[in-house]
């Protein structure tokens, strides 16, 4: 998973740890990128540049897809987190 992101061997950015739980949790509920954005109300190019770490989103932007995952914001952050420092 972390070699997607050429990142095997450094600490995991905090910005690509959230795009790969962004994936996750997209996939874990079997929504399409397409299904996400619009219950997101934000581009389907843009989510998925956001999952590929190509971009980042903005609070209000990752609180939107949140909501869209009907997930807090908060469980994002703190997996992303806990995903970075496993990545150590």
């Amino acid at each position: 998973m972390l070699q997607r992101f050429g990142m095997s061997r450094r600490r995991l950015e905090f910005s690509d740890a959230f795009a790969l739980v962004l994936q996750r949790h997209r996939e874990a509920k079997n929504l399409s990128r397409q299904a996400l954005a619009q219950k997101a109300g934000r581009h389907q190019t843009y989510v998925g540049m956001i999952e590929r770490g190509l971009s980042n989103p903005s609070l209000d932007t990752a609180n939107a897809i949140a909501e869209a995952l009907e997930i807090p914001f908060s469980k994002l952050i703190a997996e992303a987190e806990a995903m970075r420092k496993a990545s150590k």
